[in-house]
């Protein structure tokens, strides 16, 4: 993904988070509903520094000139996400019958790392592990460090813990978002060679896990949930050009 559309979902992330309408960072802007829902859609290319200066002002947040990727406010929001992701991995695991370690971490000759979702059923010896994210940056670093959990982890946690699994079923988890199927669509190829499950499958396995599994799961995640506000009221689509101020280069 460009640099344009990441800068455009971090500003409708916090768009959201401020429940926030298009309409509103509009208004405040002093630009059309239009300059908005350009960018957010990472479409940068002809808006002036003035006019990205002004939607970062409206929305309360550095500017987006130099905004960068360690904004505190989009890192807040992330962390929100993630955990809220989780908590809800190890809701579904519970309620299935599993055995839920939060936050473990690992060291084997060298090779570090932490899992964010990991369980244990004992009446089936099958050991569950989850990797969540709100956001893929690197498929092929996400899907290798998948891959090396998968080969170290059976053998410490049957030393550390005694687990000796039977079946073992190591999972991408995200949001249910477009964007994330999107993602799943355009690398069909990679995601098929690497976690050939899908949804039912996933569910499945979980409810009575036998043999291995490798997979993909969509949870949902309510913006609620995240920011513990309800979504704004949806724009109304409208053929209303931009204003005077956008007109003159804020789109």
């Amino acid at each position: 993904m460009g640099d344009d559309f990441q800068i455009g979902r971090m500003i409708r992330d916090v768009r959201l988070a401020h429940n926030l309408r298009q309409e509103d960072v509009a208004a405040r802007a002093g630009v059309g509903r239009q300059t908005i829902s350009r960018l957010e859609s990472g479409l940068l290319d002809g808006m002036t520094v003035g006019s990205l200066r002004a939607i970062s002002r409206a929305m309360g947040m550095p500017s987006i000139v130099g905004l960068g990727w360690r904004s505190p406010e989009i890192d807040r929001l992330r962390d929100r996400w993630h955990a809220a992701l989780v908590e809800r991995i190890a809701r579904a695991l519970l309620t299935s019958g599993w055995e839920v370690v939060p936050e473990y971490t690992f060291s084997s000759y060298g090779e570090r790392g932490a899992v964010d979702s990991l369980a244990w059923n004992s009446a089936r010896r099958a050991l569950f592990i989850g990797e969540g994210k709100t956001r893929i940056w690197d498929l092929q670093d996400t899907l290798a460090r998948l891959d090396r959990k998968r080969r170290l982890l059976p053998v410490l946690l049957r030393r550390e813990r005694g687990w000796r699994a039977e079946a073992v079923g190591v999972v991408l988890v995200m949001p249910e978002k477009s964007t994330h199927r999107h993602l799943i669509e355009r690398h069909a190829a990679t995601f098929g060679a690497a976690l050939l499950d899908r949804q039912i499958r996933v569910r499945r396995w979980i409810q009575q896990p036998s043999g291995n599994l490798r997979g993909s799961w969509f949870l949902p995640i309510s913006h609620q949930t995240v920011t513990g506000k309800p979504p704004p009221v949806p724009s109304r689509p409208t053929a209303a050009r931009d204003g005077p101020t956008a007109a003159r280069g804020g789109a």
